[in-house]
């Protein structure tokens, strides 16, 4: 049975320097925030450049892990409310994205709805907004009389080729 094999690709000076840069970018993050990550993964994908992925897992200590994270490094943490098929909000990503050394970061974790706006310290929005009985039409958010509407100018073009052909005519 053959067996299709390469030869391993050497790898170049400044990819070994740029991953062992990602390495100790990850190695300084995680010595730095007091919840552990479930997992750190330094890699590349479509670019030559790599990047740190930080998982802190579920629950509220994997929040506490993101904002650690964003902290340390001086960013805003974003968050990601998941929606379970009735349209309610049923967890949340918290997401952390920033740029360390040239290195890019991501620290994320998941949450839950309340557990996101305890650590985002804010309030938690109303379901109760909507109701079964009243009925609110949109607000049209343009003008729909005669005079609102506007029409672009209209400018007639000619081609270059045409004005080519119409000066080689009158010559």
């Amino acid at each position: 049975m053959e067996q299709a094999t390469q030869a391993p690709t050497p790898t170049a000076p400044g990819d070994r320097a740029l991953y062992e840069l990602a390495q100790d970018v990850s190695r300084r993050l995680v010595a730095q925030t007091t919840v552990m990550p479930n997992s750190v993964r330094v890699g590349r994908e479509l670019s030559d450049r790599y990047d740190v992925h930080i998982y802190f897992g579920a629950g509220l200590e994997a929040g506490r892990g993101v904002l650690h994270v964003a902290a340390t490094t001086d960013t805003d943490v974003t968050r990601d409310d998941q929606l379970d098929g009735e349209g309610h909000v049923s967890s949340v990503w918290l997401e952390a994205r920033t740029i360390v050394r040239g290195v890019a970061v991501y620290a994320y974790g998941l949450t839950h709805p309340s557990e996101a706006d305890e650590l985002l310290q804010q309030t938690p929005t109303e379901d109760t907004a909507e109701s079964d009985t009243e009925v609110t039409q949109p607000l049209p958010t343009v003008g729909t009389g005669p005079g609102d509407i506007v029409i672009p100018a209209v400018t007639p073009v000619t081609p270059l080729s045409a004005k080519a052909q119409e000066q080689e005519a009158g010559e």
